[in-house]
């Protein structure tokens, strides 16, 4: 399996609190415009969000964002 889940981070994120969780499983990540990306799931759910990729721990299928304003 290849997908991820999406965390939201509001601290520095730690190998036990990667964050809250925005989106699991997704298949899809598709910049739609400046910090602003549509993710989509292997279940076909689709969530919009805005922000900026702080890291990717691609071995543990984790992508942490960090929110940002519009």
């Amino acid at each position: 399996m290849c997908e991820a889940n999406i965390y939201i981070i509001n601290s520095e994120p730690d190998d036990e609190n990667p964050g809250e969780l925005f989106l699991e499983a997704v298949d899809k990540i598709v910049p739609e415009g400046e910090n602003l990306w549509r993710l989509t799931s292997i279940f076909g759910e689709q969530k919009t969000l805005v922000g900026r990729i702080h890291s990717m721990r691609l071995v543990e299928h984790q992508i942490l964002f960090e929110r940002m304003e519009i």
